[in-house]
């Protein structure tokens, strides 16, 4: 007897690293085997026994019609570590899990959160004595580092001024000319983007780039998305 799966299977997650796990654990220890605050609540749902599943990133927001429940949002990754949306039986595992725990008076609405996919596009002036391609390589791997999907959490803003400084602090950079963001949505040059598109400028506010509720940024293909 042979079986195949028509889709892909999804909803895992690697193993916690170090840092992950110190902070898990804190807040589980906190949470007192129930779920009062938020932070229980994100507590919980990254504690859930890993054969039930695991979410890559959870995020939980008040629910504007009902004052006695909350959004939340949650994404896992592919097995390339790109950011896709969870299937439902997690949600459905999810759901039951944490059902045991939360107060009676409690409601919960799990929802996939939406994928922002940017670019990055700079422009700068290199020293005469130094050599352009590999300054414009530091920059590049500097700013991959920092945009790592593992430094980003769900409703997270960006901080253009944290980029700007990766780029001014470069040796042999003397200025920067051009500077900007873009969200990439569809296919591009045959690189498939999420769907999920919003308004760079208008979500900028104070040198923050804010996602929309439930949303989180991701730079998909950053040796073609950091130019």
């Amino acid at each position: 007897i042979e079986t195949g799966n028509t889709k892909a299977a999804a909803g895992g997650e690697s193993q916690p690293t170090l840092n992950e796990l110190k902070s898990i654990t804190l807040a589980h220890r906190n949470s007192q085997s129930r779920i009062v605050t938020k932070e229980d609540l994100v507590s919980r749902i990254y504690t859930m026994p890993s054969n039930f599943g695991r979410v890559f990133r959870v995020g939980i927001r008040d629910n504007p019609n009902n004052p006695l429940a909350s959004i939340i949002s949650i994404i896992s990754r592919d097995s390339s570590g790109n950011l896709i949306i969870s299937p439902d039986a997690l949600k459905n595992n999810i759901s039951t899990y944490i059902n045991q725990f939360r107060l009676i008076s409690d409601a919960v609405d799990i929802v996939d959160a939406r994928v922002l996919n940017i670019k990055i596009e700079y422009g700068v002036v290199v020293d005469i004595v130094s050599n352009s391609s590999l300054v414009l390589q530091r920059i590049n791997n500097s700013i991959r580092s920092y945009m790592e999907i593992e430094n980003f959490q769900i409703d997270q803003p960006v901080l253009i001024s944290d980029i700007v400084n990766i780029i001014l602090n470069t040796q042999g950079i003397v200025s920067l000319v051009d500077f900007k963001i873009i969200n990439l949505t569809g296919t591009v040059d045959d690189r498939v983007y999420s769907t999920s598109s919003f308004s760079v400028s208008s979500q900028t506010d104070r040198g923050l780039i804010v996602p929309p509720p439930g949303s989180i940024f991701e730079v998909k293909y950053p040796s073609d998305d950091i130019v």
